[in-house]
Order: structure tokens, then sequence, then C-alpha cells
């Protein structure tokens, strides 16, 4: 497997972060529907292993699905830094559920039943709108989420690939990695984070502000989900 720039190598003075889709797993049309490469959950549970523990997963799925698609239990910051499980496996939450989410879910589902194949997805504090199976809905789409968080003073809109998300203010990956790093066993090790989204540049950037390593599978990894679980291996 050729990589696009050298990368570090992985030792057990490192901690590391991982993004789950588009990272360790290609994409899909719908969250439910992507694969997980055989062997993976026990590839990480070796690399954790390997690490003293110090692995964690930093994605912007449920707490459930992440459990559901790799191994339960891992030290994970979910829903995009809002709900961070430690290696302790206390749960802490950073933000709640934005006054108009009720509203918002209506109207929602009121474009998903008029748009076939608009996806609404109800997380424990945001609601996100996917839009991969129809990306030529996407400018009329944003008109509508702007036009919501205009009216909202306790929430972003967080884009993404083929989905826009409305969460509470508080909560990024950035500081959720900042968190975890604060917390044993990850506490004195240097920081690698492994994204391929918008979403994961907070945590990129706070990687390499701590003296670490932020890497985007695109730059880094020539835009392969392989190349990045070669690495690990």
């Amino acid at each position: 497997m050729t990589f696009t720039t050298a990368l570090p190598v992985l030792t057990p003075a490192h901690a590391l972060f991982l993004d789950i889709d588009g990272t360790l797993i290609d994409l899909a049309a719908t969250p439910d529907s992507v694969t997980v490469p055989p062997g993976l959950p026990d590839q990480l549970r070796l690399v954790q292993h390997r690490l003293g523990g110090a692995l964690a997963i930093l994605s912007g799925r449920k707490l459930s699905d992440i459990d559901h698609l790799l191994q339960p239990g891992l030290p994970c910051a979910a829903e995009h830094g809002t709900l961070i499980r430690n290696a302790a496996g206390q749960i802490s939450r950073t933000g709640q559920r934005p006054a108009a989410y009720d509203h918002w879910l209506k109207v929602f589902n009121r474009y998903a039943q008029a748009m076939p194949g608009i996806l609404v997805e109800e997380k424990e504090v945001s609601l996100v709108l996917h839009y991969r199976r129809v990306p030529e809905h996407e400018d009329e789409l944003r008109q509508l989420v702007e036009r919501l968080i205009a009216e909202s003073d306790d929430a972003v809109l967080l884009p993404a690939r083929c989905a826009f998300e409305l969460k509470p203010r508080s909560g990024n990956k950035g500081e959720a990695l900042a968190t975890l790093m604060a917390t044993q066993p990850f506490a004195g090790r240097t920081p690698i984070f492994i994204g391929d989204d918008t979403t994961d540049e907070s945590a990129i950037a706070k990687a390499i502000q701590l003296g670490g390593h932020g890497l985007h599978v695109a730059r880094n990894f020539g835009g392969k989900t392989e190349a990045v679980r070669a690495w690990l291996a």
C-alpha cells in the first residue's frame, strides 16, 4: 500500500483517535447500510491493547451505533463530541437538545415525505438531514437549514458530506480530543487523529496543537479507507 506522504509510525507512546465513516469504513447511501470490513473490530482491539488502552473513536454517530459497528465499550466521543465516554466507561454530555429540536424534526419529516431519498436521522441531542441519494436537492435543503438555524440561539449548523446537522453549540471533535487527552490512559502521550470530513478538521488541528499528528484521509491516505486500515496493521 502506497501512502501520499510520510506517515507517523504508531508506537506505544501514542494516543490514537479515529473517525469511523469515510475513515475506517467506506461511506454508504445511508448510515445503516455501511459495511464493516471483516476483522476490523478485532484489529482495533489489538491496537488498543498495544497502546495500553489509548485508542478512542471520535464520530458523529450515536453512541449505540459506535458500539454496534465496532467494539462495545471503546472510549469515544459520539455526536461530534457532544457525548464523551472515557476509558472508565463514564459518560459526560456537553450539551442538551436545542429548544427547537421537535419543530425541526417535523419540518425535516415533511421534506422527507415530499422528496423521496432524503433521510432524517434522530440522535440524542442532534438532528441530521441526509441527501446522499438526492444530491440535486442540496441547495434547497441548505436554504432550509440555514433558515431554521437563524431562528435558534442554542444550536449550530454542521455541514458534512451530503448531510446537514443541527446540533447544540457546545461540543466538537477537537474539544473531545482535548478532554480525553486529559484523562488516563491518554494523558502524557502524543496524539494521532485520522478523519475525512470538514467535521474532523477541529480534531486534526487540536492533535497538531498538542504536539501530535492530524491526518486526513484524502490528504494523507489517497482518499482510501483501506489505506487507513493498512496503516493500522
